[in-house]
């Protein structure tokens, strides 16, 4: 990777494949390494990274690296320019220049969904991270690590925010409190997930409609929490779902500390009745709250 300077947040790290593993018959972790990867930021969490993958058209030679990388690819005709799909950092380790993320298996549908199916060892692709030489979080982080063990955690998500969530468990306080409500699309998906005592992990099957057997979850843990709509604060939806994927995060936290904190991603229509739920039937304050379409039914976004 070309030196960068070290005011810049974000840079492309070449790496190439180590190990591919499935972790379910539908998740796929891989391990990549690349010497820059000793410079990778460890946010953790729900860290987003970008993943460009070659494709028959395009190869990585031909991405751009500048500062305006992202508008002179999308301005690359579209049969030769490289694909490129957001995923979470599963793990990080610098100390061997290495990261793990999951891909699902969607089958032979899109570049990343065959590519977690048959890359192998030595296959390079680029990924566009953070780097740990700036000083501050500049975006793709949503989970409010700071409000960790001071409120209660709704975190909830489908088989694509797997990754995501269990990252985010894994580096929970021993003192959290919450609900953690993953919903699969097959019961093999279920996976085992260390979480502090205080935390109550639920998996469910789909079943009918798409988020159905989730929204009661959450619903009956809403109706025994103590209290919800007690602090101000504002988000702001960034898309609103017609475009692309349904985002909403907080932009204004407002004073004090929130009743609880919600992280809810998956299918862009399935979060968007999950964030009428919380703020509209249950008044959950908008100041601790990620309401993120990781996708869109209908849409080839694997």
């Amino acid at each position: 990777m070309t030196a960068q300077p070290a005011q810049r947040p974000f840079g492309f790290f070449d790496v190439e494949v180590t190990e591919s593993v499935r972790v379910t018959p539908h998740l796929v972790r891989m391990t990549f390494t690349g010497e820059d990867l000793r410079e990778f930021a460890p946010n953790g969490y729900d860290q987003r990274i970008k993943l460009i993958l070659p494709t028959d058209g395009g190869t990585l030679d031909t991405m751009p690296r500048g500062e305006k990388w992202f508008l002179a690819w999308r301005a690359m005709p579209q049969e030769t320019r490289p694909a490129i799909r957001t995923y979470t950092v599963r793990a990080i380790r610098n100390e061997l220049a290495e990261i793990d993320v999951e891909l699902v298996d969607h089958g032979d549908l899109g570049p990343a969904s065959r590519f977690a199916r048959s890359g192998t060892p030595g296959d390079r692709i680029l990924v566009h991270g953070p780097l740990a030489g700036h000083p501050d979080n500049e975006g793709g982080l949503e989970f409010r690590y700071d409000l960790a063990d001071q409120c209660d955690q709704l975190i909830v998500g489908d088989d694509t925010a797997a990754p995501a969530i269990c990252s985010i468990v894994e580096r929970l306080p021993e003192n959290a409190c919450g609900l953690v409500c993953l919903e699969v699309e097959h019961a093999e998906s279920i996976q085992q997930i260390t979480a502090p005592a205080g935390v109550r992990v639920q998996w469910v099957v789909r079943q009918g409609e798409r988020g159905a057997a989730q929204q009661q979850v959450v619903r009956e843990w809403l109706d025994g929490h103590p209290s919800v709509g007690t602090t101000a604060g504002e988000s702001t939806v960034l898309v609103d779902g017609d475009e692309g994927a349904y985002w909403e995060v907080t932009t204004e936290r407002g004073a004090g500390v929130p009743p609880l904190s919600a992280w809810i991603a998956g299918e862009s229509s399935a979060v968007r009745t999950l964030r009428r739920i919380l703020v509209g039937d249950y008044d959950v304050p908008r100041s601790a709250v990620a309401f993120m379409g990781y996708w869109r039914e209908g849409h080839q976004e694997c």
